[in-house]
């Protein structure tokens, strides 16, 4: 029992440790935010293929830096 929120279980922390061979940052589906954050850069750069919903985290990061790039430059 936590002494915090009596009633609720003290968590193992070894149960939420993840071997680093298992996580690739970024492997998951982008954000709320950076999906509306590409959409707009893609819109306003005229690449409206630059926005697909299935992108990965780290692939909507990297569109989002070239298309911030391609509208400064």
């Amino acid at each position: 029992m936590s002494d915090i929120h009596p009633g609720i279980a003290t968590a193992n922390p070894d149960a939420f440790r993840l071997d680093r061979e298992d996580y690739i940052p970024g492997d998951g589906p982008m954000t709320a935010a950076q999906a509306a954050e590409l959409l707009c850069l893609s819109q306003r750069a005229e690449e409206f293929d630059a926005y697909d919903d299935d992108l990965t985290s780290i692939e909507a990061a990297n569109r989002i830096k070239l298309l911030k790039r391609k509208l400064d430059g």
